[in-house]
């Protein structure tokens, strides 16, 4: 499956399976996301049986829509076979946290609170589960647990000719479905009619390892070990784990009773044994513990003003976990558990503060208003109960809930994070010196394409030789030279090596800096040709900051290089819209519609950056290569004329004049090029790929080729190798095919 497009999904990479289905990552070219998809096994696909299951998950998994239950986003059939598309998932398998042993109380409290408000919503809607593992609880970056996995889960009473009983797929001795450790002793009976209170017993073993590192029964036999389930009790806890209070081992034993009359009755009634207890291990930790952030914050559930209908309640309820989701991003921030603000909803902000240990609260509202939504959301000093800022109000069509809950709690944590920018020595810098040289360094870069570089990077330095922990002038840097690379003003190798050296400064400081990220995506990109690498890192950006309007744009770069058009042009689209203002934003965007030979449209958006900007020399130069592609010489040739002018007359740029002279039929002006670089290469490194631009457009392919290569020796960007131009120059070329295989590129 990997590298094909099913229906609206590019798959791109597995990411392992299970005993029904293979899951891979993809991106939603129509919305740009990434999802993981779950395809029934090839050799299932004519199983009636392992079908009607798979179907079964799909359909009982998007009746349910919780934050600590994973999201069902599309249900289709692509190249033949089934797949359900479902959010995807940062973070690790509850079974690969325990390959270390067993979890301290406070984290087997927090993930047991938030498996039983999932099993609530699902034994609400008379949902089993039946495969509660810890295979099937994923704890995400954000701290956010999700349930996994519904192929097991039925209704009940059954319905919609949905009749198997528990016998069906459990017989002693035969093949159980399910792992047979984390069943309840009625699933093992041939006659028992199974109810939600087996979850509860499952949820019991998941439990028992967790405290102890080990599962309550083991043996060497399938009978051996439902003879032990059925009849024999498990060793108690503290017998194993003596640090665990009596309190969790009574319910532990409550959960695993041999009769479900004896086991919780709800996952309510469970969840309200372990919440106080999960307060307490909160409170008692010691101070420099809780206290490692710099600011703490527990986000509460928005109030709905008007009709409370299930559109609002479901939005209001997802919004909240997106916030809390972002905001645990933020370095030094602590953020409550989103299971332990439901109870103490309408609680004074003094009493919620006190009792979840936080200095801030955000509490808000969501008023439904036909077609639109509108969401207030206000941050308040717990200890004082006063606002600490003015309330944010942000409103939108309500139409694809998804992207306007994406947008919108992008939107309030990006309106909050300047509250809590308190952590100095990581992102920012309390040296004074060294911000002034910082921004002094951001005035520079504003003229970078007409020499500015050389001035900002000497800034840019100066303000990490003063602070090394000042992760952003690191990020600056990289930029940097990350442009010298893309534009030639150095050998493009050695620029790429140093802004990945400065991206790798950033990241060590701050992992969770997406435009970190996304420069050393570039340098991946740029100087490694490193594909899979680049990808990976651009998608990290994405994922920390969806706002980030480059990492879209540099993305959708790579996506045209690689073939994937429409993601690419998904991507480029994204990045203009979340800066419509920006000349990077709709310049960038131009460079992708340009690699696509959409030449009009990118001729319209270099204009528009001419319009605001006449020095812009990237539009400039970029407009005129849409203009060749046209076969416009004479526009052509003056914007050209005047990049190279704006630009002080940069190899780079007198090379690509030289492809539209060559182009337009002025032979003697393209050839009046070559000993001007020449002369330039006494004082400055010339590019080859300078001389390539204009050979090429004078048509001498040998002369063009032998500069080619030197340029592959010096790391030249890819670009240089897929421009329309030269694409179409090379085309036949045996050689040229050749590098582009060793790039792992295609024509």
């Amino acid at each position: 499956m990997l590298g094909r497009q099913v229906s609206h999904f590019y798959v791109i990479r597995s990411l392992g399976g299970g005993g029904m289905g293979d899951v891979y990552e993809a991106q939603d070219t129509r919305l740009p996301r990434s999802v993981a998809i779950k395809f029934l096994k090839p050799a299932l696909s004519k199983d009636v049986d392992a079908v009607r299951r798979f179907k079964r998950e799909a359909r009982l998994a998007s009746s349910l829509n919780h934050p600590n239950i994973c999201a069902i986003l599309d249900v289709d059939e692509g190249h033949g076979q089934s797949f359900i598309a479902m959010e995807l998932l940062q973070g690790r398998s509850l079974k690969a946290r325990l390959a270390a042993g067993s979890l301290p109380l406070d984290e087997i409290l927090d993930i047991a609170t938030q498996v039983a408000d999932a099993l609530a919503a699902a034994h609400d809607q008379s949902i089993l589960h039946r495969d509660i593992t810890p295979g099937n609880i994923f704890l995400t970056e954000s701290g956010i647990v999700k349930l996994l996995d519904f192929g097991l889960a039925r209704p009940y009473p059954s319905f919609d000719g949905d009749e198997h009983t528990t016998s069906d797929v459990t017989a002693p001795g035969s093949g159980v479905a399910g792992t047979i450790h984390y069943m309840a002793p009625e699933q093992l009976t041939d006659e028992a009619v199974v109810d939600h209170r087996c979850d509860l017993y499952s949820l019991g073993v998941v439990l028992y390892q967790m405290a102890t590192g080990a599962r309550p029964f083991e043996a060497r036999s399938t009978q051996e070990i439902i003879t032990l389930i059925q009849e024999q009790p498990h060793v108690p806890v503290r017998q194993l784990a003596p640090q665990h209070p009596v309190e969790i081992e009574r319910i532990i034993d409550k959960l695993l009773a041999k009769r479900p009359e004896d086991r919780y009755q709800t996952a309510g009634a469970l969840r309200a044994e372990l919440e106080p207890m999960k307060r307490r291990s909160l409170v008692s930790k010691p101070a420099a513990e809780r206290d490692a952030g710099l600011a703490s914050i527990a986000v509460l559930p928005f109030e709905i003003v008007g009709a409370a209908d299930r559109p609002a309640e479901q939005f209001r309820d997802g919004l909240a976990a997106d916030i809390s989701s972002r905001l645990s991003h933020i370095p030094h921030l602590r953020v409550a558990p989103r299971t332990s603000t439901y109870p103490v909803a309408g609680e004074s902000a003094r009493d919620v503060g006190k009792r979840l240990d936080v200095e801030l609260i955000l509490e808000g509202s969501v008023q439904r208003v036909e077609d639109r939504i509108r969401v207030t959301a206000n941050l308040i000093d717990a200890a004082r109960e006063q606002s600490v800022r003015p309330a944010l109000r942000v409103e939108r069509r309500f139409d694809d809930i998804l992207t306007v809950q994406d947008e919108i709690s992008r939107e309030i944590a990006d309106g909050l994070t300047p509250a809590f920018a308190r952590a100095p020595g990581r992102r920012y810098t309390q040296d004074p010196e060294a911000y002034h040289s910082f921004k002094r360094g951001q005035h520079y870069w504003k003229a970078c394409f007409a020499g500015g570089w050389r001035q900002a990077i000497e800034h840019y330095q100066k303000a990490v030789d003063r602070d090394p922990r000042f992760a952003l002038a690191h990020v600056a840097l990289a930029n940097a030279y990350n442009f010298l690379g893309f534009y030639c003003l150095m050998k493009p190798n050695v620029a790429f090596a140093v802004a990945a050296q400065s991206a790798a400064h950033a990241l060590a400081i701050d992992d969770t800096l997406a435009a970190a990220h996304a420069e050393l995506a570039l340098t991946k990109f740029g100087g490694d040709w490193d594909w899979e690498g680049s990808e990976q890192e651009f998608r990290r950006a994405i994922t920390l900051d969806p706002a980030h309007p480059l990492a879209h744009m540099y993305y959708s770069w790579l996506l045209m290089l690689l073939g994937r058009e429409d993601a690419a042009f998904s991507e480029a689209r994204v990045g203009h819209q979340l800066a419509p203002s920006s000349r990077l934003a709709a310049g960038g965007r131009a460079q992708t519609l340009y690699l696509a030979r959409r030449y009009d449209e990118a001729i319209d958006l270099c204009t528009g950056c001419l319009r605001f900007d006449p020095g812009y020399v990237f539009a400039t130069h970029l407009r005129g290569l849409c203009y060749l592609g046209k076969s416009m010489h004479r526009e052509a040739v003056a914007d050209m004329e005047r990049s190279v002018t704006l630009s002080n007359r940069t190899p780079f740029y007198v090379g690509m004049l030289g492809l539209c002279y060559g182009e337009a039929g002025m032979r003697d002006e393209a050839l009046s090029l070559i000993p001007e670089l020449d002369r330039q290469a006494h004082e400055t490194y010339v590019p080859p790929q300078a001389y390539v631009f204009i050979y090429k457009g004078l048509k001498e392919r040998e002369r063009a080729l032998k500069y080619q290569e030197k340029a592959y020796e010096d790391g030249a960007s890819p670009f240089n190798y897929l421009t329309p131009s030269i694409r179409d120059f090379y085309a036949l070329d045996p050689q040229h095919k050749k590098r582009l295989e060793q790039m792992r590129l295609s024509l």
